[in-house]
């Protein structure tokens, strides 16, 4: 809308017509947003916030990139709308990027299909994954998230990444009626903050031969209880976006070897880390030290820099040919839309060019450096990790235990009187300093501005979140 823009009438209709996610309609704080501006959202009144949670993550380039809207002009110029079974300059210039352009000297890209959504990129995934083993299972992790689609949400294990509603007096939240877990297996995840099967690492390392994680250990162990000759796939995220978990770096290649050991496939849900989010293309190439090569990966959010929506799986040549020989059902209105294409195109030029996961990575040695030296000031800061533009902030009570301010460790912050939780202090108080930070779980923050960030921000974001933290000091033991 322009500034023109009548508000008050736009408030109207929006709390009269528009059902809001996250909140109840009492609860419902109006935050127009009149435009965007480099790393910053302007209100109608002129403020401008610093975004460092990205839009969930996603506009990896950086709002309104020249070239990315050129490109898109130059699109609506040509195409009204065009129908996935016809073929465009766009779609198979973006495909070929992908696969010999970005990740050729791996050797192991196929072919890729498009689709709209992440979630629906995950949804994808599973079918292939299932068509081309012809079995049922997929192995997933608890604190996991992949989306808000059927299958994508029987593999979710963060609660709060689940379709669920709660009121102020409701302790815990409810799940939606038959939203089962499906033919899933869920496995440990490698939380080392707060193991879940009782470990300190890197104290656990020693516990099995050869430096075996006991996660990793105890998730072979759950696949083979299930049947080898049953589980299609283990998915996994290379780190943890929804819950904020970054593994430790020996966790991916040993579940690659693990995958490779039992003959299952492995899918790496690169949704929100890909395309340069941890400095590398792909997480799994950061996480993965290198030394790992998945079956399947899906993507979306940064495909675009979320100039407007689009994902894709990306498959191994194997999986390709396969796939290639059959006549599969895939069908979904606007894959493949020129639009989004021609957005894809010009983002993935963009990101090469200018070297942006390189640059991302640089960025995240300093905002890393800063933000420990934060956890040295503050006593409710028990621990800090990350990697270029994405960093995980563990609030504690008490620093010397690594007691949580709230039980529900990895439970959902929007039960049991939200407001009340040490995230959402921390997020008021950083907007007094208007700056905007992430976070839904109620212990921990996940921070991360686009890119291409300047060191000024960085500095502004830290400096507003050294108020907010100075604050809930005084909660702590």
């Amino acid at each position: 809308m322009s500034s023109q823009s009548n508000w008050n009438q736009i408030k109207e209709w929006d709390e009269k017509y528009l059902l809001h996610p996250f909140v109840t309609a009492e609860e419902y704080n109006w935050c127009p947003v009149e435009s965007t501006e480099g790393d910053y959202l302007v209100m109608p009144d002129g403020t401008k916030l610093l975004d460092m949670f990205n839009q969930l993550y996603c506009v990896n380039s950086g709002q309104k990139v020249p070239e990315i809207q050129e490109a898109i002009k130059e699109a609506l110029d040509r195409y009204g709308f065009v129908w996935d079974i016809y073929a465009t300059d766009y779609k198979a210039e973006a495909a070929k990027i992908l696969v010999e352009d970005i990740l050729g000297e791996e050797g192991w890209a196929g072919k890729v299909r498009f689709t709209n959504t992440g979630g629906e990129s995950v949804e994808v995934a599973t079918i292939i994954a299932r068509l081309f083993t012809g079995k049922e299972f997929i192995a997933t992790r608890e604190h996991s998230y992949h989306g808000i689609t059927g299958t994508a949400v029987g593999l979710n294990r963060v609660l709060a990444g689940r379709s669920h509603i709660s009121r102020e007096s409701d302790q815990l939240v409810k799940q939606v009626p038959g939203q089962g877990y499906g033919a899933t297996i869920k496995c440990p995840a490698p939380h080392c903050y707060r193991c879940s099967i009782g470990h300190t690492y890197p104290a656990c390392k020693s516990a099995l031969p050869e430096g075996k994680l006991p996660c990793v250990h105890t998730a072979e162990q759950f696949i083979k209880n299930h049947g080898v000759d049953q589980v299609a796939a283990m998915i996994t995220e290379p780190a943890f976006g929804a819950a904020t978990i970054i593994p430790p770096m020996e966790y991916l290649p040993q579940i690659y070897e693990m995958t490779r050991r039992l003959g299952i496939l492995w899918i790496v849900d690169e949704v929100l880390m890909g395309f340069g989010r941890l400095g590398t293309w792909f997480g799994y190439q950061k996480m993965g030290g290198g030394k790992v090569k998945p079956d399947i990966i899906t993507v979306a959010k940064g495909l675009t820099s979320s100039s407007i929506g689009a994902g894709a799986v990306i498959v191994n040549k194997e999986i390709a040919e396969f796939m290639d020989s059959v006549r599969w059902n895939h069908v979904s209105t606007f894959v493949g839309h020129p639009i989004a294409m021609a957005a894809a195109v010009a983002n993935l030029k963009y990101l090469k060019k200018h070297k942006i996961p390189e640059k991302a990575a640089e960025k995240g040695e300093y905002f890393g450096a800063r933000l420990r030296e934060l956890q040295d000031k503050h006593k409710c800061i028990g621990l800090v990790a990350g990697a270029g533009m994405f960093w995980q902030v563990e609030l504690v009570k008490n620093k010397k235990t690594n007691e949580p301010f709230n039980k529900d460790d990895r439970n959902t912050a929007f039960a049991d009187n939200p407001g009340e939780k040490p995230i959402a202090l921390i997020l008021n108080k950083c907007l007094e300093k208007g700056v905007l930070l992430g976070g839904f779980l109620p212990n921990t923050l996940r921070i991360g501005g686009s890119l291409t960030i300047s060191k000024e921000d960085m500095d502004k974001a830290i400096e507003a979140l050294d108020y907010a933290l100075s604050t809930l000091d005084q909660r702590c033991d």
